[in-house]
């Protein structure tokens, strides 16, 4: 008995050096000794697939056939000889060999993966998209690379939304943000449409970057649609229809979604942001912004964008606070039209020094193209030698309502 484990210790020792050598000879000699070793077969194919001095592929397919037949459970080495008959032409062995890998890890997403690829390059779609679904259910990371393996074999947004995504609202999210990115506007609108029929709770975070590359078109009118729908399908009120004012957040209630119809910040030199829920004009909150002395800063950095129609009047309302703003040069808003700024644009007065919250106001009549209004944090930069901006400055209850024109009233 000693003898007898001895050997096969030995055995499996010798088996395990020649297989793991660099030379080929030994491969052989490792699969004679041992010819029921899976491992050393699929070595011996992988040589004979990729060797590009001596490729052989029929030599290949036979040794990842030995190697399947010592180990049946291994779904890997079923997908391994499942891609060689494919690249050998055969598609119905390789459709058989995904087949027995699936039975061998039915839950495997690597395996739903590849035989799902496979099947798509077989323009076999219905099935290919459930396979690739049933990969996307195991490992949500495979998203962006199974709708750009879709979107090539069949460029159909409404396949990719109905066959491959999983009925859950990240899955959607993720295929909007994916066509944004690629600036598949189109795509990433059918497929919101569809993530609306699960009547699942939508972050109104997740519509900013559908609702700012339809903007970034001029498609302002379903911009505005996709906006309330996710205020609406995330349990949300619209403020600014509450109020009759068109401002969402007038009133800086909640955090900036940066995005969409709210409002957005980018980061200045010489000035901060912040809430502050000590100093408001009404409400539990106001912006605050902090200018630190360090620069001229020509402030155009807080802004949102408004839906407007053509031919119509507005009236501007915001509350202002100040406190020690230097220089000659203050803080107001600018009203504009960003597709045509010639053809729209309000100033309200800069606030300096200190002043108590003040009312300040603007008429606004729009042009016959515009369908965007952008309320615009402005300061320009002071001409004066003195002129690094510091001091502290509070925003609140920001609202712009539409007026009915005379001409209208009269009819």
């Amino acid at each position: 008995m000693a003898g007898g484990l001895s050997y096969l210790a030995g055995k499996d020792w010798l088996t395990t050096q020649w297989n793991e050598s660099d030379k080929p000879a030994r491969w052989f000699a490792a699969a004679r000794l041992e010819p029921g070793n899976a491992r050393i077969w699929e070595h011996l194919a992988l040589y004979s697939r990729w060797n590009l001095e001596q490729r052989n592929l029929a030599k290949a397919i036979c040794d990842l056939q030995r190697a399947t037949e010592s180990d049946p459970r291994d779904a890997r080495l079923w997908m391994e000889l499942a891609a060689a008959n494919e690249e050998n032409g055969d598609s119905s062995a390789a459709a058989q060999n995904y087949e027995m890998a699936q039975r061998d890890f039915p839950i495997s997403a690597d395996v739903a993966w590849r035989y799902g690829s496979f099947l798509l390059r077989q323009r076999n779609l219905p099935e290919g998209f459930a396979e690739l679904r049933r990969a996307l259910v195991n490992d949500p990371s495979l998203e962006a690379s199974a709708i750009s393996e879709c979107w090539a074999a069949d460029p159909d947004a409404s396949a990719i939304a109905n066959r491959l995504l999983p009925r859950k609202t990240d899955y959607y999210i993720r295929a909007i943000n994916y066509f944004v990115s690629r600036k598949q506007t189109d795509a990433a609108v059918v497929t919101w449409r569809r993530l609306l029929t699960l009547h699942q709770r939508v972050a109104i975070d997740d519509a900013a970057g559908l609702v700012d590359d339809l903007i970034g078109e001029n498609r302002v009118g379903e911009a505005e649609r996709a906006w309330k729908e996710a205020l609406q399908q995330g349990g949300g009120q619209d403020e600014a229809e509450a109020g009759g004012s068109l401002i969402f957040n007038g009133g800086f209630e909640r955090d900036f979604v940066n995005g969409g119809f709210d409002w957005r910040e980018l980061p200045v030199r010489g000035a901060s942001y912040d809430f502050d829920s000590g100093v408001v004009h009404s409400g539990r909150r106001s912006l605050r912004i902090t200018f630190d002395g360090s620069a001229n800063v020509n402030f155009q950095d807080i802004y949102e964008y408004v839906p407007a129609v053509p031919r119509r009047r507005y009236h501007f309302v915001a509350y202002v606070r100040t406190a020690g703003i230097s220089t000659d040069s203050g803080i107001g808003f600018e009203i504009f039209d960003p597709r045509h700024p010639q053809e729209v644009q309000a100033l309200t007065r800069g606030f300096v020094g200190t002043n108590a919250w003040t009312q300040v106001h603007a008429d606004v009549e729009t042009g016959p193209d515009t369908q965007l209004l952008e309320i615009l944090l402005r300061r320009t930069p002071s001409t004066k030698f003195d002129n690094e901006l510091r001091g502290v400055a509070w925003i609140d209850d920001v609202s712009l309502i539409p007026i009915m024109n005379t001409a209208t009233a009269s009819k």
